[in-house]
């Protein structure tokens, strides 16, 4: 059965109260051959004070720039999997909860075997307008035949280990590119991992605490509804998520960052990260029958990666970092000071762009 984590995200209701102040969608000639319009939804805001329930119009909006393939190929790399032992109800190596490092695709308790979350390969292509994240799967979900799961790319701009986006995705998913499923968070407040990256601590992270993409709840940075999208895809024999995200959010063409990427069999929760922050190892127990606390209890059917260098070379003491072949080598991007203002100083254009939800979120500050 499919685990449900509680998805606690102050700046999602403030933004569904503030609805009129969304950003407006640009007029599309309808004669555009290659736009595709996303329907319309009703949004019931569960936090939003009132005797009867309030229903949000969230307007329709018309695709321009629609992802196709990546055309150069950057930088691939392989997770741990447990394609021939799982039916020891265990993992070999890989799950270290306080490195924020898990291997868990199993339930909890029963450690049954979650193929569609236990990841296997992971690679990032780009072309001239978006970066491309394919995650492939040991295999599908075994009841529905299809990828059940919630997943999720994480991006650090500064390889200090605090990732300052977040992209997750939602099923069902298509074969087809659709932003209708992606929510895309932003730590503005550059908080997440609290005061000590590699370890768990009491700070009280709130995570990715703002909302910047979400075509559900009619946000998405001013002008370009076609920031994010995801689609169902292959990578070789095996099933695969694939992540499409707009190059311009990179200002100056700087597109030197690290990523990596994460599989649950529940919605992600951005308010979690990291989840060793938010889990003592009684609550979350282990995947490795050798630990006291196994088996896998709250925190089960999870899987994450190391994170993966794009475009400079690694020293190799990044926190989370792995050492990957391929891709280019060019001057790392200087990490600014901590704070809201070291996250706006790396994604300028980003911050401009999404000022109205940011702002929304400073004010509760």
């Amino acid at each position: 059965m499919k685990r449900t984590l509680p998805l606690v995200l102050l700046v999602v209701s403030i933004l569904l109260q503030a609805c009129g102040e969304a950003t407006p969608v640009s007029e599309i000639p309808s004669s555009d051959p290659t736009a595709v319009s996303s329907e319309a939804v009703m949004v019931t805001p569960e936090s939003v004070p009132s005797a009867e329930p309030t229903l949000i119009q969230v307007q329709a909006v018309s695709h321009i720039t629609i992802p196709t393939e990546g055309v150069t190929d950057r930088a691939t790399a392989h997770d741990n999997e447990n394609s021939l032992s799982f039916e020891t109800k265990k993992v070999k190596t890989g799950d270290f909860l306080r490195k924020n490092r898990f291997e868990r695709p199993f339930t909890a308790v029963d450690m049954n075997y979650l193929p569609d979350v236990d990841i296997a390969d992971f690679s990032i292509t780009s072309d001239d307008s978006f970066f491309y994240i394919k995650i492939s799967f040991i295999g599908l979900d075994p009841q529905t035949q299809s990828l059940t799961g919630s997943y999720g790319v994480e991006v650090d701009r500064n390889a200090d280990g605090r990732a300052e986006i977040l992209l997750t995705t939602r099923p069902p998913y298509t074969t087809e590119f659709s932003a209708d499923n992606v929510a895309v968070y932003f730590d503005i407040n550059s908080d997440v991992g609290g005061s000590s990256i590699n370890r768990p601590d009491n700070y009280g992270s709130d995570g990715f605490e703002a909302i910047i993409f979400d075509l559900s709840k009619g946000v998405y940075p001013e002008g370009d509804p076609d920031f994010a999208w995801a689609r169902l895809s292959t990578y070789g024999d095996l099933p695969a998520i694939e992540f499409a995200f707009k190059k311009w959010m990179f200002d100056g063409g700087k597109e030197q960052f690290m990523w990596s990427v994460v599989a649950s069999d529940a919605v992600l929760d951005p308010s979690q990260f990291y989840f060793h922050d938010n889990f003592t190892a009684e609550e979350a127990g282990a995947a490795n029958t050798d630990d006291p606390t196994y088996p896998l209890k709250d925190l089960a059917g999870i899987d994450n990666t190391c994170r993966v260098p794009l475009g400079f070379q690694v020293a190799g003491n990044e926190p989370f970092g792995c050492y990957v072949k391929g891709g280019e080598v060019e001057q790392r991007a200087e990490p600014s000071a901590e704070g809201p203002a070291a996250t706006c100083g790396q994604f300028s254009e980003l911050c401009k762009r999404t000022e109205n939800s940011l702002l929304l979120f400073a004010t509760q500050q």
